[in-house]
């Protein structure tokens, strides 16, 4: 192989890495926008996929104008006690 042959193959490895790399920079994104929220005042639903035909999603409330996520404040209590 030549040098000016050498020198062609690098200048197309460096160009095609070049594209690869935008490619790839071009699948990803940046900014993830918040879902929107299904929701009455203060209290909403924020829809995050489906399971077959029944959506999926977290209930929210709003709190100073900031949607968080609700949790329960009790959990299951066993039907006897002993």
């Amino acid at each position: 192989m030549t040098v000016r042959t050498r020198i062609a193959f690098l200048i197309l490895w460096v160009i095609s890495l070049v594209a690869v790399g935008v490619i790839a920079t071009a699948q990803t994104r940046t900014a993830r926008e918040p879902a929107a929220v299904l929701s009455g005042n203060d209290i909403g639903f924020r829809p995050e996929g489906w399971r077959g035909k029944a959506r999926t999603g977290t209930w929210v409330v709003r709190i100073n104008g900031e949607w968080v996520d609700a949790v329960a404040s009790i959990g299951p209590q066993p039907a006897t006690t002993r």
